[in-house]
């Protein structure tokens, strides 16, 4: 159900009320919220537009400064600064920025909201940088992401953002991108190489979002953290398609492509499963990256299979005439039987 603005704070604001009192469960009122839309008008979108604009320029800024060093040692000589002081400074400002937004929040669209928030976490995230400047922390095996993860963890949760909330997932997956490879042995941690260590981890990202729509107070970025872990646990499963879990590239170019084979049926076959979850549910996000990477999946093993051997326009017909098959199928699927209520 799509309403207007007014009309969605005033039901999100009953459904908690709701949640709260112990009149409906929380499973009940998840549902509800899910089934409750705002309505967007085309200024709405080019104005979100805009904002992501904003939001890319904002970090291209700060990434052009701090990798021009001779910009900030120039900085730092004409002002007699020393990194704690550049890093006290930054924190200060930092939370009189963040208290001033939180202040104003109900003044402020969602996404200008966000964008401000970000603004706010690469301010931190500079005073955390001169901080270990002097102290030496994260100097070794990317500790510095460790940190910046609890802390954009910390100030998502308790400002209420999306935005800083992503921050933290991809500082937490570069940390333990770079810590995984620190222990491995043979480029393979625990026993699975890069995409297969990736593909679990996309599990645990999964498996959390599952446990945050248990939570009142994380159930804001449940959907972004779902998401997120679709993303990476598909890539992941991909990369394992193709590449196996062979600890070097050398190990797996002397092996023939029929050896992980048994990895892209099961890639193929958690893809349908996806798309056929997303039509079951109504959950269009899922059913999207399910049929993305099924048919990224044939187009893989065409190319290491059939691209030599077999003809070109032939293929891409029986790709074609599979496709339209499986589409006809969901649609008379849909006409029978009408239909399904959401699910969180």
């Amino acid at each position: 159900m799509e309403v207007e603005k007014n009309e969605w704070k005033a039901l999100k604001r009953a459904i908690d009320d709701w949640e709260q009192e112990g009149k409906i469960s929380h499973d009940q009122a998840g549902e509800l919220r899910k089934s409750v839309q705002l309505k967007r008008n085309e200024r709405q979108q080019i104005a979100q537009y805009f904002f992501l604009v904003a939001i890319s320029c904002t970090i291209l800024a700060f990434g052009a400064i701090f990798i021009d060093e001779k910009l900030l040692e120039k900085i730092k000589s004409y002002f007699a600064l020393s990194n704690i002081v550049i890093a006290l400074i930054s924190a200060v400002l930092g939370a009189l920025w963040f208290g001033f937004v939180k202040k104003r929040r109900q003044q402020y669209s969602i996404p200008a909201y966000e964008v401000y928030m970000v603004l706010g976490g690469l301010i931190s995230l500079t005073s955390l940088v001169y901080i270990c400047k002097d102290t030496g922390f994260g100097a070794s095996h990317n500790g510095f992401l460790l940190a910046a993860f609890a802390m954009l963890l910390a100030e998502a949760i308790f400002l209420h953002s999306r935005a800083l909330w992503i921050g933290a997932i991809l500082a937490f997956m570069g940390w333990f991108g770079a810590f995984s490879t620190w222990q491995s042995t043979d480029n393979l941690f625990l026993g699975m190489n890069y995409p297969m260590r990736f593909t679990v981890f996309g599990v645990l990202v999964i498996a959390l979002a599952w446990l945050q729509s248990r939570v009142a107070r994380l159930s804001f970025t449940q959907r972004i953290t779902y998401l997120a872990g679709l993303i990476i646990f598909f890539t992941g499963l991909w990369g394992v398609s193709i590449f196996g879990n062979f600890g070097s590239l050398d190990e797996w170019s002397k092996v023939r492509q029929t050896y992980v084979l048994a990895y892209s049926v099961v890639f193929g076959l958690t893809a349908a499963g996806a798309f056929y979850y997303g039509i079951k549910y109504r959950d269009d996000a899922t059913r999207d990256f399910g049929v993305f990477f099924l048919i990224l999946n044939l187009y893989s093993r065409y190319f290491e299979f059939f691209w030599d051997s077999m003809n070109k326009g032939l293929f891409f017909l029986m790709l074609g005439v599979s496709f339209w098959f499986i589409g006809r199928q969901v649609e008379k699927r849909k006409k029978r039987h009408g239909v399904r209520k959401p699910v969180v």
